[in-house]
């Protein structure tokens, strides 16, 4: 059921096994994109002063991402 902002048409339901698979390739192209902004210097990542070239911007683990940048 969709929201009052939009409606949900089309996609994968909770479950399906092509789902683990769609977020991989989202979450690697985000990442992707994380490293190419913290190369050029639009970014910057935590701990920057302990961890060498600009930091941790982002933390993957099996369903989860989490991205971490100064503000």
């Amino acid at each position: 059921r969709g929201g009052t902002f939009f409606q949900a048409s089309r996609g994968v339901k909770q479950g399906d096994p092509v789902s683990p698979l769609l977020f991989n390739l989202a979450v690697d192209a985000l990442a992707g994109i994380l490293d190419k902004a913290k190369l050029a210097g639009h970014l910057k990542g935590v701990v920057s002063h302990l961890i060498p070239d600009g930091g941790v911007t982002h933390l993957q683990y099996a369903d989860d991402a989490m991205i971490m940048v100064e503000g």
